[in-house]
């Protein structure tokens, strides 16, 4: 009689147990909602990175009087700061033949455009400090300050207009607002939309591919 009691006793203990759990709020297996995702590149709504690699490559062969635009990484080794800089293309080429101590002749030449065209991830890495100077890179501005003014520019008209046909059209800027012209044309680089300095004036530039 008394070991059926206490059989009866651990029966009422385990379904006593059971309630109690079941009762109790289930964790989160699915943290999917708590974690912030990282916020979508702002350019991505208009390019790729296989669209930037085309128009980098095309670009950079321009060597006419009028070179275009190009955006690439550069790294400074002295302090380790990496920027996403804007140039006209020959000032990469130029800052890769100082930074490597590579000739102007014709086989200097094609060695630069190797290394430059080679590099798939358009990352370079500069030690001298007037290779960077050559580049702009001490005072060029923070990508941060680059989506900042992108975000004041109408991005779907420049997309519609010049992206996606054979539009062409000239854009003047204030001669003493020169990074302005720069980084409107990185802006526009980044949305796969070419862009050409002025062979004759400056401070214009060509937009469309």
């Amino acid at each position: 009689m008394q070991a059926e009691k206490r059989k009866m006793i651990k029966k009422l203990g385990y379904i006593f147990l059971i309630i109690i759990v079941s009762c109790q709020p289930k964790n989160k297996t699915d943290n999917s909602s708590t974690i912030d995702k990282p916020e979508k590149n702002l350019f991505d709504n208009y390019s790729n990175d296989s669209i930037r690699k085309q128009i980098f490559k095309s670009s950079y062969e321009n060597n006419s009087t009028a070179p275009n635009y190009i955006v690439f990484k550069a790294t400074d080794l002295n302090t380790g700061l990496t920027k996403e800089i804007c140039c006209e293309a020959p000032f990469l080429s130029g800052a890769i033949h100082r930074e490597f101590n590579i000739k102007y002749d014709s086989i200097g030449i094609k060695k630069v455009d190797s290394i430059i065209l080679a590099n798939r991830q358009r990352i370079f890495n500069f030690k001298n400090k007037e290779t960077l100077k050559n580049i702009n890179f001490y005072d060029y501005p923070d990508y941060e300050k680059i989506i900042e003014r992108a975000k004041q520019i109408d991005l779907e008209y420049y997309y519609k207009t010049f992206g996606k046909n054979d539009s062409v059209n000239s854009m003047h800027f204030s001669s003493d607002k020169r990074i302005e012209q720069v980084t409107f044309a990185h802006i526009l680089f980044n949305c796969g939309i070419k862009t050409t300095r002025d062979c004759v004036a400056g401070n214009n530039i060509w937009i469309g591919n």
